[in-house]
C-alpha cells in the first residue's frame, strides 16, 4: 500500500492505496466528513472538486500523524478538564 494525498483547494487528506483510482475514491469520502462543517454552516451539500491525487512525501505523512496525536491529546486534555 502506498500513502497518497488527496487534496480540493482548501483541504486535504492521506489515504492508504494501490493504486490512484482507488485513492481518488477513498480521498473523496474522507474529504466529505472533513467538509462536514461547510455542509453544516451553509444547510445544503457543498461540491468537493479534488485538484490533486499524488504521492505523499515523508514530510507530509509525518506532520499528517503529527497533527492527529495533537488533536487526541487536545481531546484527552479537553474531557479530563471537564471531569475535574
Amino acid at each position: 500500500m502506498t500513502t497518497w494525498l488527496v487534496a480540493t483547494l482548501a483541504r486535504y487528506v492521506l489515504v492508504e492505496a494501490e493504486d490512484e483510482s482507488t485513492a481518488r475514491e477513498l480521498g473523496q469520502a474522507a474529504l466529505y466528513d472533513l467538509y462536514a462543517d461547510l455542509r453544516e454552516r451553509y444547510g445544503r451539500d457543498v461540491p468537493i472538486n479534488i485538484l490533486t491525487v499524488r504521492h505523499a512525501t515523508d514530510a507530509e505523512i509525518d506532520l499528517w500523524h503529527w497533527h492527529h496525536e495533537m488533536l487526541a491529546r487536545e481531546a484527552e486534555w479537553q474531557a479530563r478538564r471537564q471531569d475535574g
